[in-house]
Parts: C-alpha cells; structure tokens; sequence
C-alpha cells in the first residue's frame, strides 16, 4: 500500500475540505461582501439543511479513518522498543498528533452545533 494510507488518502480528503472552503467563502463574500464573516467551517446550503454539518461529518469520521490507519496499522501496534517509542514510526507518530487535532476539531464543532453540550 506505501504511502497512500499515510499521504494521499488524508491529502486528498483536506484538498477536498479546502476547495469547498474556497468555494463556499467566495460564493458568500460575492452574494454580501458587507455582511462576509470568516467561518471555521462552511455550512452545506439545500436539501432542508439535511447536509448542513456534511463537512463536519467529513472532517471527524475522515481523520478517525486515518487516524487508525496512521496509529494502528501502519505501526502494526509496536508503539514500545527498548522502553521508548519506536523510532521507526515517529513519522506516523507525528500524522496521528496531527490527525488528532483535526479529529477534535471535528467532534467538538458537531458537538457545539448540534446539542448544548459545548458552549
């Protein structure tokens, strides 16, 4: 499998994320540019606001795929050598911290927009 577990699967699923950012901010900077505020997230317009936390929901299940592809498989669960983490994966050591934040990211928005449990 190489590197796709560990570059381009995530890669491409934060270029999506990104292009939708890109988009959804210009489409509403050009419908008002008086009332443009930056947003962490973009929400998804229409279908009844069915698909309104669709990219939060990208966000947390993709990074928690990733994360158990980065944290589980790829360092096929020897984290320990000789006491100390295995030096062999500190790169995948490195993509599961990463991954983490974003999988927070995801959780606690979803969690703010959606009960009262974060305010």
């Amino acid at each position: 499998m190489g590197s796709f577990p560990g570059h381009a699967l995530p890669g491409t699923l934060f270029f999506v994320v990104g292009v939708w950012h890109v988009w959804s901010s210009l489409v509403r900077y050009v419908s008002n540019p008086k009332s443009f505020r930056v947003r962490v997230w973009s929400p998804v317009p229409g279908f009844d606001g069915r698909l309104k936390y669709l990219e939060l929901y990208f966000i947390a299940i993709g990074t928690f795929i990733d994360l158990c592809i980065e944290l589980l498989y790829s360092t096929h669960l020897k984290f320990f050598v000789n006491g100390v983490l295995n030096p062999s994966h500190m790169n995948d050591f490195e993509h599961s911290g990463m991954l983490l934040m974003f999988f927070i990211f995801g959780v606690v928005s979803l969690l703010s927009e959606k009960t009262r449990v974060c305010l």
